[in-house]
């Protein structure tokens, strides 16, 4: 038998329906993780074993004190055997965001066969400016981030990789 689950974190939340009664109703995230662990019956050195996140970042997820990412809540839901919805709860840390900009950047601009001086001039910034933005040091701001999609007929979070 499976239950019903809510879990919130920062402005966003999550139903899952997972086969542990005593986790039933609405939880915040730490707090979710914590009991997981504890109905497991894993200390916080095991769930380091398990995840291979530190013992120290673990339990500042669990107090709340640290900012639970992606990343671990991805390391989270495997060995736990939990719903992956949950991973859409973490933080992406700004530099994962710059990444995956950087990586769509130079994905799409090769695809298109543009050099980075013909597309650095379509979106009306230098290439070296351009060459920052696929190396991830510097980021466009909204309004050539705009362009870019429209150029390429993606969506933003397509360009950030939210998908």
């Amino acid at each position: 038998m499976y239950y019903s689950v809510t879990i919130k974190y920062e402005d966003k939340s999550v139903t899952v329906k997972i086969p542990i009664k005593s986790l039933e109703g609405t939880h915040n995230l730490p707090d979710f993780i914590r009991k997981v662990r504890e109905y497991r019956g894993h200390s916080i050195e095991q769930m380091h074993l398990l995840t291979d996140f530190h013992t120290e970042d673990i339990q500042a997820f669990e107090n709340g004190e640290k900012q639970i990412t992606k990343a671990f809540l991805t390391a989270f839901v495997l060995p736990y055997k939990l719903p992956k919805k949950i991973v859409s709860l973490g933080h992406t840390p700004k530099q994962d965001i710059a990444n995956a900009l950087a990586h769509r950047l130079i994905e799409l601009r090769t695809k298109e066969d543009f050099t980075q001086e013909v597309f650095a001039a379509m979106i009306g910034v230098s290439r070296s400016t351009y060459a920052a933005y696929e190396k991830g040091r510097n980021e466009p701001d909204i309004h050539t981030l705009i362009k870019i999609a429209d150029i390429y007929g993606v969506s933003l979070d397509y360009l950030v990789g939210r998908y």
